[in-house]
């Protein structure tokens, strides 16, 4: 006579149902998080090419003479290398500074303010934008700076 056993030799439906819902959802969040991820990363790599290109611009012009300086507005494209989608601009203008007193006519209280944009235009169209803002004295013997020493004695 065969002998049949009538103990628990598999898994039942309900069991392998709940756990190929369990591996579905982990791997579901898993990809989702490997591409959240690499979007972060072409995100960070876009801002650090913006960043660097901003201090470029920022770097050019401080090779401006201060008799050069005008106020206005200049944009143009990056030339090296040539970037299709990114695109600089720069305003300069004379602000009054009015905190400060008004020593004679060879130390006018007008500062430049120059600020500095990189402006990336995405393929749908979008705009990211970074800036720059500082300020440099009207005249430039008035930013050097005093000679070392002259402490007490």
């Amino acid at each position: 006579m065969i002998r049949r056993c009538r103990g628990r030799a598999g898994f039942t439906l309900l069991e392998v149902m709940i756990s190929l819902a369990i591996i579905s959802t982990t791997i579901f969040a898993l990809l989702y998080m490997r591409t959240r991820a690499i979007e972060h990363t072409g995100s960070a790599r876009e801002m650090r090419l913006m960043w660097t290109l901003l201090q470029q611009k920022v770097g050019d012009f401080d090779e401006i003479a201060y008799d050069d300086y005008k106020e206005g507005t200049e944009s143009g494209e990056f030339e090296d290398p040539p970037l299709d989608n990114v695109v600089w601009e720069r305003t300069t203008e004379k602000v009054e500074m009015t905190m400060i007193e008004k020593v004679d006519d060879d130390h006018p209280r007008e500062m430049w303010k120059i600020t500095v944009r990189v402006i990336n235009t995405r393929s749908d169209q979008t705009q990211k934008k970074l800036q720059s803002q500082f300020y440099r004295l009207l005249k430039e013997d008035d930013a050097q700076e005093p000679p070392p020493g002259g402490g007490g004695g």
